[in-house]
């Protein structure tokens, strides 16, 4: 990994507290905390149960003393993890992705594909001899569709621990579902709202990834600083995640005195967008825009007809993720961008997960949705093993451990705050030769972006007209 270049760093975040919108605090967050240990990604065998394990299992199994049930000494007989993603409608590719990410992480565990399809589950894996079941169900990204399916997954197929959602509505949604249902837990997938940790959070939700604020940590800066742009409008779609990504770069934006001349909001799933493109002011210095999956590609297409790429872009971070890069081929070069995911991070980890992802799935390559999806299914499993697969206390003592998890994962260290929340690092980044390049690591940005808690959630959630600016 490139060496943080701690004195841009440190100019961001005293440029942020000198515009008095809140104190900066330390923002450790148990930043100073070793990981627990360095895994790795590796060949379903090699981390799967021992054969002592099994062999205690058949033991077990054979032993003369009559029993109701099948139940392991821990008293839990299987656990099913349910796995949620946007199977249908704009985002249906994504939602192919973050499969990925759940499978791989349970072929590590003794699992084997039961097939080569989405849908298709995996058989075989298990935690201290204990058996793991895969349910997979879909959503089309709006949190009603996202619910109903998760409720199947809990009250009928039994599910004890669910990942997901893809969406930023869905998590705050599927937050709201699980905090009556306190035995079941959820660890986010992809969902990036700001408030499915750091307003009003659940105890049984856990986030081990960035959300959409945090994964655009830097751009507003590089975007003043370094670009020269003075005014920018900005383009995204009109639900919480984009929200935040909006925001944040405002937040940096603005303070260091730029200013925002159009926020422009377009629907989920847009297929014309050229009566919001006619909006776009034409002396703004760029645009920058937060779109994902088949979306961010129609609109940069459509863009470039009406203006002749006139104005530069700024990408929002799924907006140029290796999914969509791959669609758009060199118009992406040169887009500026922050978020999880880099292709020269030099990290072990990351190769090893790109060798891993290759050779399980053919042609695929880490993104935001398999790398997330992966992350949140090995935490669950890790901690998992570290109550030898007891569940049976309501998952209390699971997730206990669960917000102890501190591991070195495909892309970078990764631990959690007080409120389940991840603290990581981000990577300032632009397109190079189809890839992304990183400019800068950003380390350990954690959910208010290093300011004072309190007054950083004092200024309200990012909404389309949060955070002011002229």
């Amino acid at each position: 990994m490139r060496t943080p270049n701690g004195r841009a760093l440190g100019r961001l975040l005293a440029v942020l507290a000198a515009a008095s919108l809140f104190a900066v605090g330390c923002g450790d967050n148990g930043d100073s905390a070793e990981p627990a240990d360095e895994p790795t990604a590796t060949a379903a065998s090699q981390d799967a149960p021992d054969s002592t394990e099994a062999s205690d299992s058949t033991e077990a199994d054979s032993d003369p003393e009559p029993s109701s049930t099948d139940d392991d000494a821990s008293g839990t007989d299987r656990i099913v993890i349910g796995a949620i993603s946007t199977l249908d409608g704009p985002f249906a590719a994504l939602g192919d992705f973050s499969m990925h990410g759940v499978k791989l992480a349970l072929l590590e565990y003794g699992g084997t594909l039961d097939g080569t399809a989405t849908r298709d589950g995996v058989s075989g894996a298990s935690v201290a001899g204990i058996p793991i079941e895969l349910v997979i169900e879909g959503s089309d990204a709006t949190p009603d569709v996202a619910v109903e399916a998760t409720r199947k997954m809990v009250e009928q197929d039994g599910a004890n621990i669910v990942v997901g959602p893809l969406s930023g509505d869905e998590g705050l949604a599927l937050k709201d579902y699980v905090r009556e249902l306190p035995h079941v837990t959820l660890v986010n997938g992809t969902s990036a709202s700001q408030d499915l940790t750091l307003r009003d959070p659940a105890d049984n939700v856990f986030r081990f990834g960035g959300d959409g604020a945090m994964w655009t940590f830097g751009v507003g800066t590089y975007a003043y600083e370094e670009l020269g742009y003075r005014r920018i409008a900005t383009v995204a779609e009109d639900y919480s995640y984009p929200y935040d990504q909006v925001g944040a770069v405002l937040t940096e934006f603005c303070a260091l005195g730029g200013t925002v001349a159009e926020r422009i909001w377009v629907p989920l799933g847009t297929q014309d967008y050229s009566s919001f493109v006619a909006q776009i002011p034409g002396d703004v210095d760029a645009v920058f825009f937060a779109m994902g999956g088949t979306d961010a590609i129609n609109f940069v297409k459509q863009y470039d007809e009406f203006t002749g790429q006139a104005i530069p872009l700024i990408a929002g971070p799924t907006a140029v993720d290796q999914s969509v890069l791959s669609e758009l081929g060199s118009r992406a070069e040169g887009l500026i961008s922050s978020g999880p995911v880099v292709d020269d991070s030099g990290l072990a980890e990351f190769d090893a997960f790109a060798e891993y992802l290759h050779s399980v799935f053919p042609g695929q390559t880490p993104n935001i949705f398999n790398v997330y999806y992966y992350v949140a299914t090995k935490s669950a499993l890790q901690a998992l093993e570290e109550v030898d697969g007891d569940i049976s206390d309501d998952s209390r003592a699971f997730q206990a451990a669960l917000a102890q998890q501190s591991w070195v994962t495909p892309i970078g260290p990764v631990s959690l705050d007080d409120n389940r929340q991840a603290v990581v690092d981000m990577y300032l980044r632009r397109v190079e030769s189809g890839a992304q390049g990183t400019i800068e690591t950003l380390p350990k940005v954690n959910a208010t972006l290093g300011f004072d808690r309190d007054d950083y959630i004092a200024q309200g959630s990012f909404s389309r007209e949060n955070p002011s600016c002229g």
